[in-house]
């Protein structure tokens, strides 16, 4: 768990970071949001030391960092950014292999974790291993910066913007394989984002920064539909409520019935996504098949009304209770597949 205790950063005059106080809550992803030089990037470095601290404490499970030494830190901490930072000159297993081999671990041991990592990012190891960065599009670069952050098996997990770079489609991509590598290995991520529709989607909890202080901390539904301030309620806009949809896929919505000659959705398609494919398609009901299993229908009715009652993203930490401190923060069946086909499958 990381805690910030009343954290700031001076320069001269003037705080980039004030008085910040506020808990990550374990195995959970929390989104640092908020417009440009409101110290969301500050933070992020002053958690591993990359920027010291003018004040206050940084606490990893306890332990006061400031008295680590800042390479014994950074080696427990992921550490994945907009420019992604692959060594050009080594090939894309020898870029994975960065810090196991800085540890010092056995060879073959490492390479089979190479292979494990580029397997669980989606690039196959006897295509992609020998490569050069320069060999790679934005996306698969980008992948291969998240198995480098990864490598050693840290608990934290530090992200800097690192999917602003990419075009929108292999954006998409990129933090679906996220969280489905999230899932899976539940580390404790702190990502920074200044895009509202990423925060909403990616998060399980929301930390919207303002001048360097915590204006509010909660789920996304906590921010959306409860904004502790006009300051928040502006910031996401009047369409928040069809932005959040982005971050819940339509197998939530499924319920039985007829499936027989309705268009298909998959499953993994977010709800949003799947509101504007039923328009496009003109119908008022779909099928929704996770491969080639019917879990069920989903009409737009269903998805007009979850728009407006609060939902949480499939999976999340999103109901556990927030953890922040300080006065800025908020209050915590069978059938056959249709030939008609709304969606190739990529979730949106």
């Amino acid at each position: 768990m990381i805690t910030l205790n009343h954290l700031e950063k001076k320069y001269a005059d003037t705080y980039a970071v004030k008085g910040l106080s506020l808990t990550f809550p374990d195995a959970s992803i929390t989104a640092l949001l908020g417009p440009s030089g409101c110290g969301k990037t500050t933070t992020l470095r002053m958690i591993n030391r990359l920027i010291e601290p003018s004040g206050g404490q940084v606490l990893l499970d306890g332990q006061d960092t400031a008295r680590l030494r800042p390479e014994v830190l950074r080696r427990g901490i992921g550490y994945v950014i907009q420019q992604i930072g692959l060594f050009p000159h080594l090939s894309v297993a020898q870029n994975v292999a960065t810090v196991p081999d800085l540890l010092g671990q056995n060879r073959s041991q490492t390479a089979k974790r190479v292979d494990e990592l580029l397997s669980l990012v989606g690039l196959e190891p006897s295509v992609y291993r020998s490569k050069r960065p320069a060999e790679l599009s934005g996306g698969q670069a980008q992948r291969v910066g998240v198995a480098r952050a990864l490598a050693a098996d840290p608990p934290v997990l530090l992200m800097d913007e690192p999917f602003g770079a990419l075009d929108p489609i292999a954006r998409d991509e990129v933090q679906e394989r996220f969280l489905n590598i999230q899932r899976e290995l539940k580390k404790t991520v702190v990502i920074v984002s200044h895009d509202i529709d990423e925060a909403l989607r990616m998060g399980d909890y929301v930390a919207l920064m303002r001048a360097g202080e915590l204006e509010q901390f909660g789920t996304p539904d906590d921010l959306v539909r409860r904004p502790a301030s006009e300051f928040v309620r502006q910031f996401l806009g009047d369409d928040a409520n069809l932005r959040q949809l982005a971050g819940v896929p339509v197998r939530q919505f499924a319920r039985s019935g007829e499936a027989a000659g309705l268009p298909r959705i998959e499953a993994g398609t977010n709800t949003r996504t799947a509101l504007a494919l039923m328009l496009r398609a003109g119908s008022e009901r779909a099928a929704v098949w996770e491969g080639e299993r019917l879990l069920g229908v989903v009409g737009f009715s269903d998805l007009t009304r979850a728009e407006g009652s609060g939902v949480a993203p499939a999976g999340s930490g999103a109901a556990d209770a927030a953890f922040a401190t300080g006065s800025s923060s908020s209050s915590p069946s069978s059938g056959s597949s249709s030939s008609d086909s709304l969606s190739s499958g990529r979730p949106g």
